[in-house]
């Protein structure tokens, strides 16, 4: 989905090409990209993606997500694919969720410059507002950053989720918290759902276990929830 803070595809494009450090770089005799809290983006041009890597902290974010050695996940709302490819070190699969077919063609161009095992491990999904386009437990884990504020029908859209986690899997949620924040950083106040809300859809459509962070990162809060 797209997100207030998506560059230009165009200057996204040219930044990724020309970049003098390869935007996503394998380690040394290895199919797996770099450790996921190395910036995608090596380029002065593109001071949005730094900025972004500085309050979003993209390490911290994966690390809350635990072990995930053999696991599928599920990058809800990818846009250009700014988790979904630093999650190739760890998981299993990434299958990156997304309803811009722009964005779609975008994370594509990048995924061509993985190596064939690396490229194995990512899949670009197209979806559309109403569900994510995923199959009955298929996933262990769905990510959702900076986009449930977009769904129209969170409860609709979160209870349908569940069928399509595995049994003890989970959903996590990033997005930001509803105070003063930076309007080049946040999304406008009207797409911002407040934790107590966000709380409250996640356990009335079924998910256990809520657990919220909202101290680790400055502008946003870390919610995850087990599907049974």
């Amino acid at each position: 989905m797209r997100i207030i803070f998506a560059f230009s595809l165009t200057i996204l494009c040219l930044s990724f090409l020309s970049c003098d450090e390869k935007p996503i770089a394998h380690q040394a005799n290895s199919s797996v990209v770099n450790l996921p809290d190395e910036p995608i983006v090596n380029n002065t041009a593109v001071n949005a993606e730094e900025g972004r890597y500085a309050w979003q902290k993209p390490g911290l974010v994966i690390d809350k997500l635990g072990d995930l050695e053999g696991k599928v996940i599920a990058d809800i709302g990818a846009g250009t694919g700014y988790f979904a490819f630093r999650l190739l070190s760890r998981a299993e699969k990434v299958i990156a969720v997304e309803i811009d077919p722009d964005l779609i063609d975008l994370m594509n161009i990048f995924r061509e410059n993985l190596d064939t095992v690396a490229q194995s491990k990512i899949e670009t999904r197209l979806a559309s507002s109403e569900g994510p386009n995923l199959l009955n437990d298929e996933i262990d884990i769905a990510l959702i950053i900076n986009t449930i504020g977009f769904i129209t029908d969170k409860e609709a859209y979160l209870k349908n989720l569940r069928s399509v986690i595995k049994e003890g899997g989970e959903v996590v949620i990033v997005d930001f918290k509803t105070k003063r924040i930076p309007d080049d950083i946040a999304t406008p106040e009207e797409y911002r759902v407040s934790l107590l809300e966000l709380e409250n859809i996640l356990m009335k459509t079924g998910y256990k276990n809520v657990v919220t962070d909202d101290i680790s990162l400055n502008y946003q809060y870390i919610v995850k929830a087990s599907r049974e």
